[in-house]
């Protein structure tokens, strides 16, 4: 099963995220801030979705963090923001969304990320899952989701 990291300090959008997650399919696992989220990246998850403005560690530095430790160098790493725009682009994230977002917006863009192949050091190279939802970027784009984000995403 795809493991999706959640770093998020507003709880409910954090929580709503994480039922979005794991009713497509996913093993979602949230945290409350940067310093949490950290510490659950060394569980090596198959894709990050991180906020930027949290407290104890802002996404940025989640971000330097996870990529300057080799085992968590090639994880996919998606930002969320709503006022960090600028800083997000100049960073070699491999995505962002801006809030507010809907669930369609972020399933594709986990999706995209997802289906990169992975190119990396083969000690840290992932097997792909097969359990997870296929063509996860077409039914994002067909389906109606009922978890629309884009009314809590905003801060």
């Amino acid at each position: 099963m795809t493991k999706i990291l959640v770093i998020e300090d507003n709880n409910l959008i954090r929580e709503m995220v994480l039922e979005l997650l794991a009713s497509r399919g996913f093993e979602a696992v949230g945290a409350e801030n940067g310093k949490v989220g950290i510490q659950l990246a060394a569980q090596i998850p198959d894709l990050i979705l991180s906020d930027v403005m949290m407290p104890e560690l802002n996404g940025f530095e989640v971000f330097a963090a996870v990529r300057s430790h080799p085992a968590t160098a090639s994880i996919p790493f998606i930002f969320m923001t709503a006022s960090e725009m600028e800083k997000v682009l100049e960073l070699k994230a491999d995505g962002y969304l801006q809030k507010p977002c809907s669930a369609t917006e972020m399933l594709a863009a986990i999706a995209t990320q997802l289906e990169k192949p992975t190119v990396s050091n083969p000690q840290h190279q992932k097997v792909q899952d097969n359990s997870a939802p296929s063509n996860l970027s077409l039914r994002a784009s067909n389906q109606k989701s009922r978890f629309e984000i884009a009314s809590v995403c905003s801060q």
